[in-house]
């Protein structure tokens, strides 16, 4: 879009062709209320004036042309004061709606990225269920570190219970000795006598 260029449709200028084709829209649908509807009727046209305000279906300077000249017939009717009327709505500006190209721009990039986190969240999801799969292999498997550290502790308690029968084998002979001395003792105790 060039820098300046004005669109004119109906007597009304619009910056930009995205508020052109909405206006287009616009013009089409009150040329459908203007069929369908006598809005020569104060409270007709008062209804459809606070539903087409409600619903924020017209936004651009034609639509809120058409806005006006219900508010004005509702008004001019005596039927409603203006104060318990809604507020017209501001135009859409240009920068509200933005082009058409960049739309399209915006919407490639944001379906580039779905595909690329799609693609992601498949490649994250994998790589967990491999990761899951080595522990359990580690842990569940034949050479697990916990079999590995029970064979250790059993053969180390193997090796204390070996010492401890060594152990205890000299202390029988510790206490045969000294009972023999004991009695070696009595004996010579009786004899000083």
């Amino acid at each position: 879009m060039e820098k300046g260029k004005t669109f004119t449709y109906q007597g009304f200028t619009f910056q930009s062709e995205a508020e052109l084709a909405e206006a287009k829209k616009e013009a089409e649908a009150v040329a459908y209320i203007r069929s369908q509807a006598d809005l020569t009727d104060a409270k007709t046209a008062l209804k459809l004036y606070n539903r087409l305000i409600e619903k924020g279906t017209l936004q651009t300077a034609l639509g809120i042309s058409f806005l006006q000249e219900l508010r004005t017939t509702a008004l001019e009717s005596g039927a409603v004061a203006e104060s318990s009327l809604r507020p017209l709505p501001k135009p859409l500006k240009t920068e509200n709606l933005p082009d058409k190209p960049k739309k399209s721009k915006d919407r490639k990039l944001m379906e580039l990225y779905r595909e690329r986190s799609k693609n992601l969240t498949i490649v994250v999801i994998v790589l967990c269920i491999v990761i899951a799969a080595l522990f359990a292999i580690r842990l569940f498997g034949t050479a697990s570190p916990f079999t590995d550290y029970e064979q250790k502790v059993l053969d180390e308690y193997a090796g204390w219970k070996e010492e401890l029968a060594d152990k205890e084998e000299s202390l029988h002979l510790w206490e045969e000795r000294l009972s023999e001395w004991e009695k070696e003792l009595a004996i010579r105790e009786e004899a000083l006598q």
